[in-house]
Order: structure tokens, then C-alpha cells, then sequence
């Protein structure tokens, strides 16, 4: 009976050992992928924020006010956002509510140009019995007049086609933008 006390001490002292030693591959694990998954925390973040900050806990904590300091920057680019998106639209609806009479087939065709950075955004307003008005052939013309085309995005409201057309320009201190209303104009007005 001692002896079995003795073997049930011995088996019950290698499982608890089995068990410390698997507890000490799982913490060492563990360790490792918090050591890894930091140092991907750490370098995600801009140098000037962690640089001196030594302490996981010190990176963390630039992290944290980090990804709230994202939040609201996102939050001001939503509102911002928002805004164009109003100003844009109501900028369409008054040049679509611009008409010559009443007559619905005498739809003002209008071409609004305005300067943005790095070149010139241009809105062309025509009726949809505009079909001689190829965007194609007022392409010609933008990229005639030393315009880059960089995006076009074309909307149907109310009876009307929008053009919506930026590029990019590579002096804007030598660029006409009258000539390139007139020309746009003439071309409009010539394919009634």
C-alpha cells in the first residue's frame, strides 16, 4: 500500500510537471506573438510618436491617441466632404433651372469652368436633344487647349446632361481659361 502511495506521488509529480512545462510553452508563445504583434503596432505609427518611447506600454498609448486623433480627422474630412457635395449640387440645380424661354427645347447649354489645383474642373450643361454635342468632340477641343483629362463623370438630372470634366494643366499662369470657354461655347452652340 506504501508503494502505491509512492507510484500515485510520482505520476501525479510527472503530471504536474507535463502541466508546468506546457503552461511555459503557451506564456513563451504567448510572449512572442505579443512581441511581434507590438513591433507591427510600432512601426505602423509615424517615427516622430514613439520616437524615445521605449515601453511597449508608452507605444501603445501613442497608438491609442493616434487612431482617435484618425478618427477625428476623418470625421472633419466627412463634414468637408458633405459641404462640396452641396455646394456641387446646388451649383447644378441653378445652372439647370437657367433657361432662354419656356420652351423646353431651348435649354441653356452652359459651360462653367473653374480653376482647381493642379488644373481646371469643367461642368457642361446640356439639354438630352444635345445628341450633336459628342463629349467626344468637346474632349477634343479641352485636350486642344492644353488640358490633361484625368476624369469625367457624366449625370442625368431633371432632363439634363451634366459633364463633369477635371484636368489637370500644366502651367496655369499661361492658361486661357476665356479662350477655352468660347471655344466650348462655339462648339455647343454650332451643333444645335
Amino acid at each position: 500500500m506504501a508503494e502505491d502511495q509512492k507510484q500515485h506521488k510520482i505520476s501525479s509529480t510527472l503530471v504536474n510537471d507535463e502541466k508546468k512545462i506546457i503552461r511555459k510553452e503557451v506564456e513563451k508563445q504567448r510572449r512572442m506573438q505579443m512581441s511581434i504583434l507590438c513591433s507591427s503596432l510600432s512601426s505602423s505609427l509615424p517615427f516622430h510618436l514613439i520616437k524615445g518611447k521605449r515601453s511597449v506600454s508608452d507605444q501603445i498609448g501613442e497608438a491609442a491617441n493616434y487612431v482617435q486623433f484618425l478618427k477625428e480627422k476623418v470625421n472633419e474630412l466627412e463634414v468637408k466632404r458633405d459641404k462640396l457635395k452641396e455646394i456641387i449640387s446646388s451649383r447644378m440645380i441653378e445652372t439647370a433651372n437657367i433657361e432662354l424661354s419656356a420652351d423646353p427645347s431651348n435649354m441653356v447649354k452652359c459651360v462653367n469652368i473653374n480653376q482647381i489645383p493642379d488644373g481646371v474642373e469643367i461642368v457642361i450643361c446640356l439639354g438630352f436633344e444635345d445628341c450633336g454635342s459628342r463629349l467626344s468632340d468637346l474632349m477634343k477641343i479641352i485636350v486642344q487647349e492644353g488640358c490633361d483629362v484625368v476624369h469625367c463623370v457624366t449625370n442625368h438630372v431633371n432632363g439634363k446632361i451634366f459633364h463633369t470634366i477635371k484636368s489637370e494643366v500644366e502651367d496655369l499662369t499661361h492658361f486661357d481659361l476665356a479662350r477655352l470657354q468660347n471655344k466650348l461655347d462655339h462648339a455647343i452652340l454650332l451643333s444645335r
